[in-house]
């Protein structure tokens, strides 16, 4: 059936409507549909409501078709089939620009597309039918979203490496799964120059962070001239924009973390910085907000990012978030209280009713009670506020919303944190979420819901189950969920990687972020760090048993589970990219066992410490050359995609090895395997076997890999790809082993 696509202009939100769905229907039949705004004979798919449409607008008036039934303003969308003088007529609209968009996509997707981070999946059809449609769609929720986070590393994971093309792709992928709001938090780029241009010039491109936080994720060496980061930054969100995307505006106490105050603004204005019990004026201080002038420089900040990128639409504030005021509980509780209403004061003064996000990381760390967060919401507005708690997943019991009092009390929303910056392999504690995510659907104060980590596409099972039910929560159970996860991306092997997927979850869901954890980062990265509790008591030793029986629990039918991985058809991309981020969890998830024997059991027997120190080399040793396969876990290839993206600062290469190698920042980077994590395991395992301190030696290797080129550990694909299946097995047989200590 050919049929023609019809906009009322050829402009805007119509256009790229029209274009996209043009542009999916050539791949999907070979032909491509002409886009037109004359509406004369034959097949018609016609996008825009009677409001926006006058083609559409003459059929209701007619009483040709009912007026489309979706709320103006909102996210509803419609999909209708219409037979009129002996021609097929499909109408696709919604209550806003977006919902046409998701329109658009859930068409093709009846057709078998299917839509994921790293590509679309379209079968061939012989021809699209446009009749037999009557779909009218509502989100349960309001806001649905995610965030970009400020890491530098492995490029698949590190948004801030990305170039206009990667973002540009990433907002389409946004839409097509009915997502509407994202949040960067990828550093101030030039914030600070846009704000205070006779105080903060560009720096040359070449320059590199102030001294003192080299070898740390402190150095916030630009790899990309701060100008080029502006234009990037306008460009994304721009495109972001004309598709009707929301991205909250950071207000109030930036100056954090990755959003430092540029020392010479810090060297010509002397700001005042609150008193801080812990680090007092360290790396990213909080202007002191008691002082007028000092909060309106941090609005100054918000103001020039209005001005120069961003929408006056909606608002978040991070608070007083890990500052440690003081030792005492009580005054801590009170600045808290003090910044978020002088905050939301300030804010109201030049948008009263905007909303405002309360990021929950305060909430979270500092275990706030009942009490607490009724003291804070007594001061606030629930029109215009709500309590952002996007740590929902955390298995713990006492810090999360039902334990705050606001459910079914105050507007909030529920999120998924995931993982800290070094977790970047498959976690979800699936049964927790499906408990908490039950309650808030159920809850008609729960706005909305995201996903808020501190990475990007690490999991793509998390991001598909995530997406799935901030749209409609009706596929909370993993179980459930799997299958229909599996049909659609792997369409020809659904099968089989559903039994694969489904023999990995108990490997995936015993390994989660949490505060209250022993330790949830990768260990076999962070020997460094970790060697000191190998001997000694714990002071968290319950911790460390809980988390042992946990995992002795997931890697209970490991082997099975790297059987069935080898079995896998790796010349499929897709299926190659989800074996491997299955493969290094499951290695990590087996090494972190055989490492907690040590301070759990006291080993003394020679024999029995050797048997698990040749475990864990095994695992390492394979692991590495797993991650040697796919050039998402090189640091080479990364530095090599900044290259290709624009010009690099010749400074950079010291920083990337910094930003990676810091003790939180360590994961699945294929060159720290040969530089620092193996080497540095032999010099544990020593200390395992002597008792004398390694301490030495891990800072000698950690300074041969700074002295050395990063070029001289780069991995070999080809070779190491041909070597996956080989081992796939070798784990197989060290789990097997594993399994019985």
């Amino acid at each position: 059936m050919k049929f023609k696509i019809h906009i009322s202009r050829k402009d805007g939100i119509f256009q790229i409507a029209a274009d996209e769905l043009a542009a999916f229907c050539g791949k999907m039949t070979g032909t491509v549909p002409e886009i037109t705004t004359e509406f004369g004979d034959g097949d018609f798919i016609i996008l825009g409501s009677e409001v926006e449409n006058p083609v559409v607008a003459q059929f209701v008036l007619e009483k040709k078709i009912e007026i489309p039934q979706f709320r103006s303003g909102s996210d509803d969308y419609y999909i209708s089939s219409v037979e009129e003088s002996g021609r097929q007529l499909l109408l696709l609209g919604g209550g806003r620009k977006r919902a046409l968009m998701y329109a658009v996509y859930d068409f093709l997707e009846c057709y078998g597309c299917s839509y994921f981070w790293d590509c679309d999946i379209v079968p061939e059809k012989k021809e699209l039918k446009l009749s037999g449609f009557n779909i009218h769609k509502s989100p349960r929720f309001e806001y649905r979203g995610l965030r970009y986070f400020a890491h530098r590393g492995l490029h698949r994971f590190q948004p801030e490496h990305w170039t206009l093309d990667d973002w540009k792709h990433e907002i389409n992928w946004i839409l097509k799964k009915r997502l509407n709001m994202f949040m960067l938090r990828i550093g101030m780029d030039d914030i600070f120059q846009k704000a205070f241009p006779d105080i903060v010039p560009y720096p040359d491109e070449n320059q590199v962070c102030e001294k003192g936080y080299s070898r740390s994720y402190n150095d916030r060496t630009s790899f990309w001239d701060l100008r080029e980061r502006g234009k990037l930054r306008k460009a994304l969100l721009e495109y972001a924009f004309e598709r009707d995307l929301i991205h909250p505006e950071d207000t109030g106490t930036m100056t954090h973390w990755y959003s430092p105050t540029p020392s010479i603004f810090t060297e010509k204005m002397q700001p005042p910085s609150i008193p801080q019990a812990i680090n007092p004026g360290g790396h990213g201080h909080v202007w002191d907000i008691r002082q007028d002038e000092w909060l309106e420089n941090y609005f100054k900040l918000t103001e020039a990012h209005i001005k120069e990128y961003g929408k006056a639409e909606i608002f978040h504030t991070i608070g007083l978030a890990e500052r440690q005021i003081s030792m005492d509980p009580r005054t801590n509780q009170l600045w808290r209280l003090y910044g978020y209403r002088r905050i939301n004061e300030r804010l109201r003064q030049s948008y009263p009713d905007a909303p405002l996000l309360l990021a929950s990381w305060t909430f979270y760390n500092e275990k706030w009670t009942e009490e607490n967060m009724r003291e804070l919401t007594s001061l606030l507005d629930p029109r215009n506020t709500l309590i952002f708690d996007y740590t929902t997943d955390s298995y713990s019991e006492q810090y999360q919303f039902m334990k705050w009092g606001i459910y079914k009390k105050f507007p909030w929303i529920c999120g998924i944190f995931q993982g800290l910056e070094p977790e970047n392999e498959l976690r979800g504690n699936y049964d927790t979420i499906k408990h908490r995510l039950t309650l808030a659907a159920d809850d008609p104060y729960c706005k909305g819901m995201v996903i808020w980590p501190e990475q990007s596409h690490t999991d793509v099972l998390m991001y598909e189950f995530f997406a799935a039910n901030a749209w409609q929560p009706e596929l909370l159970d993993i179980k459930e969920f799997l299958p229909r996860f599996c049909e659609k991306r792997y369409p020809q092997d659904k099968d089989r990687m559903h039994k694969l997927w489904f023999s990995f979850l108990p490997l995936i869901a015993c390994g989660n972020w949490n505060w209250e954890n022993f330790y949830s980062r990768a260990v076999f990265a962070n020997l460094k760090s970790l060697w000191k509790i190998t001997h000694y008591t714990l002071d968290r030793i319950e911790d460390a048993v809980s988390l042992n029986k946990r995992l002795k629990t997931g890697i209970r039918n490991s082997a099975e589970s790297f059987s069935l991985l080898a079995e896998a058809d790796l010349s499929n991309p897709l299926i190659k990219r989800d074996a491997i981020d299955m493969a290094r969890t499951g290695a990590a998830r087996l090494f972190q066992y055989l490492f907690l024997q040590f301070p759990i059991r006291k080993i003394q027997d020679d024999a029995e410490k050797e048997k698990i120190l040749d475990l864990m080399r095994g695992i390492c040793t394979a692991l590495a050359d797993i991650l040697a396969a796919d050039p998402d876990y090189s640091l080479n290839h990364s530095l090599q995609k900044l290259h290709e993206g624009g010009k690099v600062n010749p400074n950079f290469e010291e920083t990337l090895k910094g930003n990676v190698e810091d003790d939180y920042c360590r994961s699945f980077v294929y060159e720290l395997f040969p530089a620092l994590y193996l080497p540095e395991f032999e010099a544990w395992a020593e200390f395992v076997r002597t008792g004398d301190s390694p301490e030495e030696a891990m800072k000698n290797i950690r300074e041969n890999f700074y002295s050395t080129p990063l070029a001289e550990f780069k991995p070999d694909t080809e070779a190491a790809g041909k070597r996956l299946v080989e081992n796939f097995r070798k784990i197989e047989s060290f789990a097997a082993k594993t399994t019985k200590i």
